[in-house]
């Protein structure tokens, strides 16, 4: 399974990327989607600029560097178990290129734990045993939180067909799973993860970004349930906790 940066694309550039006012596509939750060279590639440039509420108390700049490190090593993770993601490489501090794809409009959320949301809404206690992960499945409306779904909203309103939902459904659950085993081997709990989704032709990509900004990632190594839920990024040593958080994630193993 390769480890290494992958290579560019033939006829790819990486320098000289555009004027980002020129050249943005879209934005989208701390991200700024850009034009690349080609009509099938763009660049994702990590760039909170204090707009999530989370991150108000941290040095978003170093942060911003902090996701496109963890996101880019995890999407290649996956792409050497043959999960199709739509990143490329790796081109700057802050950048990734990517495949070009058309949004999905929902999001999944894989929970392997009973916490937090799960708790509220179900009226259930917290455990940390279950026999198999949960999937939830959210309109992707330009917020974290969307309003939940289930299949029959997603083909009655076009989002994806039930095959697309079916492969959508396939790609969460076998990337929940590589990542669990993945933490599990750093001493790291993935309490939950969330998912989103690019179409490309024909193709379903997994989208976004792999980074605590859509992954709960826990401290298994400690005992104690606060303890444990360290990687907070509303903290004022933000940036100390998820740099640790990568080291961890990217030990050579």
């Amino acid at each position: 399974m390769k480890q290494q940066n992958q290579s560019l694309p033939d006829g790819t550039l990486t320098e000289g990327i555009k004027s980002e006012n020129q050249n943005i596509l879209f934005e989208h939750q701390g991200k700024l989607i850009q034009k690349g060279d080609r009509p099938d590639i763009a660049v994702q440039k990590f760039y909170s600029n204090g707009a999530d509420k989370n991150l108000q108390t941290a040095n978003t700049g170093e942060l911003d560097e902090l996701r496109n490190r963890i996101s880019s090593y995890l999407f290649e993770y996956l792409d050497g178990f043959h999960i199709p993601t739509h990143f490329i490489a790796k081109v700057s501090a802050t950048e990734m290129m990517i495949r070009r794809t058309e949004p999905v409009a929902i999001t999944l959320k894989v929970h392997n734990l009973i916490n937090g949301s799960l708790t509220k809404r179900l009226g259930i206690k917290e455990t940390a045993n279950i026999d198999l992960p949960i999937i939830e499945h959210y309109f992707r409306n330009g917020q974290r939180n969307g309003t939940w779904l289930n299949e029959h909203h997603i083909y009655a309103l076009g989002i994806a067909t039930p095959d697309e939902f079916k492969h959508i459904n396939r790609i969460a659950a076998k990337a929940n799973a590589i990542l669990k085993s993945l933490c599990e081997r750093r001493q790291l709990i993935l309490a939950d993860a969330q998912f989103e989704f690019g179409r490309a032709k024909t193709q379903i990509f997994l989208a976004d970004e792999l980074s605590p900004i859509t992954c709960h990632f826990l401290d298994g190594s400690i005992e104690g349930k606060s303890k444990r839920d360290r990687f907070q990024l509303d903290q004022n040593d933000a940036n100390i906790v998820i740099s640790q958080l990568a080291d961890r994630i990217m030990l050579k193993a």
